[in-house]
């Protein structure tokens, strides 16, 4: 699908320097046959709302993406217990044994979804305006619901697996300095090479807002 988007606007630029280069009176022709809407590739897939979807994503997304998910085959209930206690004692997922059967009943309730995300079209690839909303007490819960494990309480990257990631999560109380603009960006897309995830899929753009302004509070 990136493949797809980038050959589009690729076209399109490719077309309108054709005709200009056969005539310069073509240029204005070329940009009205080719408006700038660029089909931009499809969100990630994330998990789909139901009972025990919010702890799955608190705990499976720690590591690995909602797709993995939904590209396994239909397993048992017992396969998919087998796989999150797997998890959990071979590869230190965080989550609480009281947490077990809900996100099994829930991943196994899963087996017969197969979600599909939609291409969108924007004009001129321009994001949407969005109002940051200044609400660090609904940041907070968010916060615990989301980042807690790897960034830890006090927001020090010493969660339950922090320090074992490689890197470690980032300390959230040295990023004063760091400009809204940035933080926001890593909330919404990710940081390649870390264990930190796109959290665009699961939240919206005003509980990134109110994340980024609960993790504000943690660095005064």
């Amino acid at each position: 699908m990136i493949r797809q988007a980038q050959g589009i606007k690729t076209f399109r630029v490719y077309a309108i320097v054709l005709l200009a280069l056969l005539h310069p009176l073509n240029l204005e022709r070329a940009l009205a046959e080719f408006p700038e809407t660029i089909i931009l590739p499809s969100p990630p897939l994330t998990f789909q709302t139901a009972p025990g979807s919010e702890i799955a994503s608190s705990y499976c997304l720690i590591c690995h993406s909602a797709e993995y998910v939904y590209i396994q085959p239909p397993h048992s209930r017992a396969t998919w217990e087998e796989i999150v206690k797997k998890m959990k004692h071979a590869f230190g997922c965080p989550i609480p044994d009281k947490h077990i059967p809900t996100v099994v009943d829930y991943l196994f309730n899963q087996n017969t979804i197969q979600p599909t995300t939609q291409l969108k079209k924007r004009r001129n690839n321009t994001p949407p305006i969005t109002r940051p909303n200044e609400n660090p007490i609904n940041g907070k819960v968010l916060y615990k619901t989301y980042c807690i494990n790897c960034h830890g309480s006090e927001g020090k990257g010493d969660g339950p697996i922090g320090q074992s990631l490689i890197p470690p999560a980032a300390d959230l109380t040295a990023t004063a300095d760091k400009p809204d603009r940035a933080l926001l960006k890593v909330i919404r897309h990710g940081r390649p090479g870390t264990a930190m995830p796109s959290w665009k899929g699961n939240l919206s753009d005003s509980e990134i807002h109110e994340v980024l302004s609960y993790v504000r509070t943690l660095s005064q």
